[in-house]
């Protein structure tokens, strides 16, 4: 089936979602783009109009699940603009949101290789702005300066905090913790009694 025979929507789409799927499924080593064209019923040459090689479509996949994360996060920043403590909360409780809902996003942002890195030099955190960290990061930093922390415990601190909700994250995404209530309340409480 050629591309003007497809008549499920966007190809280029169908690609990262079924790239996404079959990650998470097969690995990188058994990954294939005609594996990928079979799952949306197209041709195998079909992807090769969106991607010039597996490697681009396993690129886009990760940037395009980094960056819905990313939205999670910082559409909480926006609804809560000046009240920091309220957004971590909020963040803690977007970050396990998305993670126990889009099961196949949380295996391949953490449990493969495929992650950006935290990175720390001279206990300073080097990492985008513009990442999900950052967003959190930024935040922590404003609500610590309300509570007049020691600038010298804000990488650690923020680090602690960051820990905890992934922490949270992965118990309950894969039923470590099976909770009978509502979880995100759960979640709430947890991050409350942490900050």
């Amino acid at each position: 089936m050629d591309r003007e025979t497809y008549h499920h929507g966007d190809l280029k789409q169908a690609l990262i979602h079924n790239g996404l799927l079959l990650l998470n499924e097969k690995g990188i080593e058994k990954f294939s783009l005609r594996k990928v064209a079979s799952m949306c019923g197209v041709s195998h040459n079909a992807p090769y109009k969106h991607f010039k090689d597996k490697d681009e479509l396993i690129n886009e996949i990760i940037i395009e699940v980094w960056k819905k994360f990313n939205l999670a996060l910082l559409e909480v920043t926006e609804l809560y603009p000046n009240k920091p403590k309220l957004q971590i909360i909020e963040m803690g409780k977007a970050y396990v949101k998305f993670m126990v809902e889009n099961p196949e996003h949380f295996k391949l942002m953490f449990l493969s290789d495929n992650v950006y890195s935290i990175r720390i030099e001279d206990d300073k955190f080097y990492s985008d702005k513009d990442s999900a960290f950052g967003v959190f990061k930024d935040s922590s930093e404003r609500y610590f300066k309300e509570i007049n922390l020691n600038k010298n415990l804000y990488m650690q601190k923020t680090l602690t905090m960051w820990s905890l909700v992934h922490g949270i994250a992965i118990l309950i995404a894969k039923k470590s913790i099976e909770y009978n209530g509502d979880y995100l309340v759960l979640v709430e409480r947890m991050i409350k009694s942490s900050i």
